[in-house]
């Protein structure tokens, strides 16, 4: 008996282990497997473009397609689970009911005791008794789980702009409100731990950037104005941050006409580890903790 309790232990044991090695080989091919990326797209007086993700040797993928509506394809394991194209109806539903919600429905006038009384009663009346009222089938349709899948990311996709905006509102507000603090301003900039979190910022910042950016890409955008001085302009301005990106951009200014073409491919990987590393790192720093906390209030 005791033989067969310590071999049931074995096992459990040895499936135990099974499960804790898949999770940590999950977790890690999580962290460190990265997401790769690469799209295309173009601009002649109508816009197209596709952007695939993948991970893991493609084990999931997910194709984006635009072409004068949105595509979205979704594999895993190299089967498709999901494909939708549905934009054109959706904007076509928002609207509907945008009309529908600026329309004024006008009430019905409210009639008095008696003439609802009367009606009642001529109701009862002109039925026959043997007949039973008629009641209407109530037919339940399961929402499809596509259906719902997609409203959870449209939903997720709305409040993540409304969170941007309202970011972007609250950056305007500082700014403005710039100038009455400018004593303030100086003294928080001049303070030693600032500084320090500056540099912390501005450095993780960078690594960011350069991480989630795409590693290759070319492109090239043809532009022109009716007017040549303006399109001089643009490309007096546009001189400013084109040596940065002179490997991967061309532009090529027309001074003769209206015109806007543009073309281009990317490509590039976001390893999630990498990202929650540079996360921990500003996190760790016990001043940029004290700013955040006051920024959220």
């Amino acid at each position: 008996m005791l033989h067969i309790i310590l071999m049931i232990l074995k096992i459990l044991g040895l499936l135990l282990l099974v499960i804790l090695g898949l999770v940590l080989a999950v977790l890690l091919a999580v962290l460190f497997v990265p997401v790769r990326y690469r799209g295309s797209g173009s601009y002649y007086e109508e816009g197209k473009g596709s952007v695939g993700i993948s991970w893991l040797l493609h084990i999931l993928s997910i194709r984006l397609r635009y072409d004068k509506s949105l595509t979205v394809t979704v594999r895993l394991f190299g089967f498709r689970i999901l494909k939708q194209k549905k934009l054109d109806r959706e904007l076509e539903e928002a609207e509907d009911i945008m009309v529908h919600a600026m329309e004024r429905i006008e009430p019905e006038p409210v009639k008095d005791a008696k003439e609802m009384k009367e009606e009642v009663q001529e109701e009862i009346q002109e039925r026959p008794e043997h007949i039973p009222p008629a009641k209407k089938e109530v037919k339940t349709k399961k929402t499809p789980f596509y259906k719902t899948w997609w409203e959870n990311v449209k939903r997720r996709v709305l409040r993540f702009f409304a969170k941007l905006k309202f970011f972007f509102h609250r950056v305007y507000d500082t700014l403005k409100t710039v100038k009455d603090k400018k004593d303030e301003i100086f003294s928080w900039i001049n303070n030693e731990n600032n500084k320090k979190t500056v540099k912390l910022l501005l450095r993780q910042g960078k690594k960011l950037i350069r991480h989630v950016l795409p590693l290759r890409g070319k492109g090239s955008i043809t532009f022109g104005f009716d007017d040549p001085y303006l399109t001089g302009q643009v490309l007096m301005y546009a001189s400013v941050v084109y040596p940065f990106c002179h490997k991967h951009l061309d532009l090529y200014p027309v001074f003769d006409s209206a015109v806007f073409q543009a073309e281009g491919t990317f490509r590039g990987r976001i390893r999630l580890g990498t990202v929650l590393m540079i996360g921990l790192r500003m996190l760790m720093d016990k001043n940029f903790r004290i700013l955040l906390r006051k920024w959220l209030r």
